[in-house]
């Protein structure tokens, strides 16, 4: 679809302004625009520089101009990250290399790997996981907390803070009322004199309270209107998700606990938003059957659940139904897989020191993300489990019995590494396991090409940590499961939200004045249908709207 800016719009692309805060509902087309503001600057500044070179040939001077200039795009999500980079591409067109998009965190490591080795963090620096840390005999690395300020103090070095200086002459930041304090300095103080397009939504904040410490959205807009040059644009509150106008605005009705509304009663009888009553003991069956139907239909898919429990439980059912997804937010799990993977092909190949149950019990912590060690991960520690100790004892021997000798099987080994989770009898983290896998194949063509064990070994660290820190765009599967704090800057075409009784939503009450905002997010994400699957005693959050619906 063409790009066509609003007359509101056009006023984002062609501003000049030093700061511009960018305010604007679900769907109203924030990132796009902001996008197309990119291309607009980036023009800008190749018809400047352009005019230079000509004034100069005219001259007949010879002057060193400045370098072409490029845009960064920073985001909180990895998935978000992805989503951008698809809607900018025919947007944004040939520029599309001078359009650098990442996380913060991502962002933090690439300084950190670019310029810290010279500068007190010398190689091999790794990213240490929560999972890693939790798990004993963590090797050294930084978490994930290190990594913005470690960048911050190379920002501060003359050398780093030229760098990017003369590299980015405008930043953009979506969701920026989100940010916490470290993420807010981190971003004022990458290439200070650039100008900054900074895009958010008051009613989409979801992280304020216990989920994000630190999150004030109204101060932190307020913070950037206080900037030099700062100007304010409201977006319409027209939505290219749903150009309908029938799911934002039953949204907002729910958003303000306004369920008398007649956009809510409207959205129930054009099917648009629907309650489905669980059946059985997990609503599993209601949600597989709601998203087979919806793939019939061609339609991609993302289900939300409320915790990361609920998360991995569900796509372990959809693993067994046969519905492949991909899980969303699980990031860690992912990386710490590729690690395990590792671990498997090294000791394969006969490599010493191979610590492969600990890389076992640190995937296992990062599945579960409970706040200590798991009892599987103690026991593939300690070996106190004869049955899961038979299981490795067998998976050794085939991991070697492929990759050892001169005639190692390449391909056998893969297939062995790719199912070996599996074989350990456990079901939590299959989905983490089978997305990592393909990585792994990858970097094992190394050995086919008659390169070393070390080139697999670098090429699987560099996604390990690629992967934590957001870094990585892996195409999305048509179905995602996420939990709900995992929604913002998403969409599909239908959205199937699975509730459970006695959740936990904070100790609000009516009106969940912060609460109500997730409602919001929820049934914004849908392009065409959004489905509640509740069971029979639903969260007051959530119940008053359960009932307007039915």
């Amino acid at each position: 679809m063409t790009y066509k800016p609003r007359a509101d719009q056009q006023e984002l692309i062609e501003s000049s302004a030093r700061v511009l805060v960018v305010s604007g509902g679900a769907g109203t087309g924030k990132t796009t625009t902001a996008v197309a503001a990119a291309r607009a600057h980036l023009e800008a500044g190749d018809e400047k520089l352009l005019r230079l070179r000509q004034d100069a040939a005219r001259r007949g001077q010879r002057t060193q101009l400045p370098a072409v200039t490029r845009v960064l795009f920073l985001s909180f999500s990895r998935t978000a990250v992805a989503q951008i980079i698809d809607r900018a591409a025919n947007v944004i067109g040939e520029l599309r290399p001078r359009l650098e998009v990442s996380t913060f965190h991502g962002f933090a490591w690439r300084i950190i790997t670019g310029f810290g080795a010279h500068h007190g963090f010398p190689p091999p620096q790794s990213v240490l996981s929560q999972a890693n840390q939790t798990v004993p005999g963590a090797p050294p690395g930084l978490t994930y907390n290190q990594l913005m300020p470690a960048a911050r103090q190379l920002l501060a070095l003359d050398k780093v803070r030229d760098h990017y200086a003369g590299r980015y002459s405008l930043i953009i930041c979506d969701e920026f009322q989100d940010t916490d304090a470290t993420e807010w300095a981190f971003l004022q103080q990458i290439a200070p004199a650039a100008r900054r397009i900074l895009l958010g939504d008051v009613n989409q904040s979801i992280y304020e309270g216990s989920f994000k410490p630190g999150v004030n959205p109204a101060a932190r807009i307020a913070d950037a209107m206080a900037l030099p040059g700062a100007r304010r644009i409201e977006l319409q509150a027209v939505s290219y998700r749903d150009p309908s106008g029938v799911l934002p605005a039953a949204a907002e009705a729910a958003r303000q606990r306004r369920f008398t509304d007649p956009a809510l009663r409207t959205a129930a009888q054009q099917g648009r938003l629907a309650v489905t009553r669980i059946t059985d003991d997990t609503g599993y069956t209601q949600v597989i059957e709601l998203a087979r139907a919806a793939r019939q239909k061609k339609h991609t898919v993302s289900i939300f659940t409320h915790t990361n429990i609920a998360t991995t439980s569900l796509s372990d059912a959809l693993n067994t139904a046969g519905l492949v997804h991909e899980q969303v937010g699980f990031t860690e799990a992912h990386a710490e897989a590729l690690s395990a993977q590792l671990a498997l092909v090294q000791f394969a190949c006969g490599q010493k020191g191979v610590q492969v149950r600990r890389a076992l019990a640190v995937f296992v912590t990062a599945c579960l993300r409970g706040r200590g060690l798991p009892p599987l991960a103690r026991q593939m520690l300690d070996q106190s489990n004869p049955m899961l100790q038979r299981a490795l004892l067998a998976l050794a021997q085939d991991l070697r019995s492929a990759g050892s000798g001169p005639n190692a099987d390449i391909d056998h080994l893969a297939e062995l590494v790719t199912g070996a989770y599996s074989r350990i009898g456990t079901f939590r983290g299959q989905e983490a396991w089978l997305q990592a896998a393909p990585t792994t194949r990858r970097a094992l063509r190394l050995l086919k090409e008659d390169q070393s064990i070390t080139a697999v070994a670098d090429e699987l660290h560099r996604a390990r940590d690629e992967t934590l820190v957001g870094d990585t765009r892996p195409r999305p599967r048509p179905v995602q499961v996420m939990n709900l704090h995992q929604t913002k800057g998403r969409e599909a075409d239908t959205t199937i939200l699975l509730l459970a009784d006695e959740e936990w939503y904070g100790p609000e009450g009516e009106p969940f004045p912060n609460g109500s905002r997730l409602l919001y997010v929820v049934m914004t994400r849908a392009r065409h249908q959004a489905h509640l699957v509740v069971p029979a005693n639903s969260h007051p959050l959530w119940a008053p709207l359960i009932s307007a619906l039915e």
